[in-house]
């Protein structure tokens, strides 16, 4: 498997670095058995996901975390080492902040939910309906157990 993970870190709401972005990213990535990806990733503050949100999906407010996928081809069941997963996430650590306090845990638990959301969205996965976002959840739970965090939701 090979993964290719670029960080742009632009906040300084979460003392973050490269290695856990790496370390969460391809968690999700070898839970989901994609074999190569490149993923850029951006940490931003809540005014620029808001504009980015805005821009691209027409939603007028910040959110947690924004997932584009460069491919829109999706993954064959069995899987060949020669199909790559290429995407961007834009993060926003301000909302970690602020949501952490709400469910009463880390904002740096709060980042890796959201860095394992966006990446299980590249991977396919959608939150649309009741059905999907139990689906969702249920494998956000499952990649979070490696660092033996459970999200409030789950309790």
């Amino acid at each position: 498997m090979k993964y290719t993970i670029h960080l742009s870190n632009n906040q300084r709401q979460i003392e973050v670095d490269e290695a856990f972005v790496c370390e969460t990213i391809e968690a999700v990535l070898k839970a989901e058995q994609i074999p190569r990806a490149e993923i850029v990733v951006a940490l931003v503050d809540d005014p620029t996901i808001h504009q980015v949100n805005r821009d691209h999906l027409q939603h007028d407010y910040p959110t947690d975390v924004i997932s584009f996928r460069y491919d829109d081809s999706e993954f064959e069941e069995t899987s060949s080492e020669s199909q790559q997963l290429d995407g961007e996430l834009v993060v926003s650590t301000d909302t970690a902040h602020r949501e952490a306090a709400e469910f009463g845990w880390d904002p740096k638990h709060e980042l890796r939910l959201y860095l394992i959301h966006g990446t299980l969205h590249l991977c396919g996965y959608e939150d649309s309906t009741d059905e999907e976002k139990q689906q969702m959840r249920g494998r956000e739970t499952a990649v979070l157990k490696n660092w033996n965090l459970i999200p409030n939701y789950a309790t």
